[in-house]
């Protein structure tokens, strides 16, 4: 059993602690893909704590406990899609002053390729972007994003290969 299945377990019998140790645990990459998804730091916080509330007010209807990583995900891609439909928004029709979004790695410490990133995801069809994003940043594998995505976990791998390959040949070497 994994620490964070030990954290669910806990969170389900009402330990606020554990819960807040599994919001810790998963804030960042909560935030770096409703960023992108929202294309607004604003937005993409408002999601996150939305999603936060409504896990921790739902926590005991998670029926697989070593599930809460895509569970909670599942919920953050809900709260991202109905943020975008009450504004009256979509990715693609947002103003590029309206955000400023850059991947916070080390590996990407150049604003510039950072910023080239970015625009090469958002040019990968839905869900395919998402699926890179989640898989690299998140670190999720390709059975918790097929429930995720509701696809087979084969499909999944399909998209990321493809879309992984379709991104070396978009981006300097």
């Amino acid at each position: 059993m994994t620490d964070t299945t030990m954290l669910v377990i806990l969170a389900k019998s009402g330990d606020v602690e554990a819960f807040a140790q599994l919001y810790d645990y998963y804030s960042t990459d909560m935030f770096r893909y409703a960023s992108y998804l929202l294309n607004s730091p604003l937005d993409a916080e408002d999601a996150v704590q939305e999603t936060v509330l409504s896990a921790f007010r739902k926590i005991n209807s998670l029926e697989k406990n070593e599930a809460f990583k895509s569970w909670l995900f599942k919920i953050l891609t809900n709260c991202c899609k109905n943020i975008l439909k009450i504004r009256g928004k979509t990715p693609d029709s947002l103003p590029e002053d309206e955000y400023f979004f850059s991947i916070k790695d080390d590996t990407l410490s150049d604003t510039g390729a950072a910023l080239e990133l970015t625009e090469a995801i958002k040019s990968l069809p839905p869900p395919d972007g998402q699926i890179v994003l989640l898989s690299v940043l998140g670190g999720f594998k390709s059975h918790e994003l097929a429930q995720i995505f509701q696809m087979p976990a084969g499909t999944v791998r399909s998209k990321l290969k493809r879309s992984l390959e379709r991104l070396r040949t978009m981006l300097p070497a």
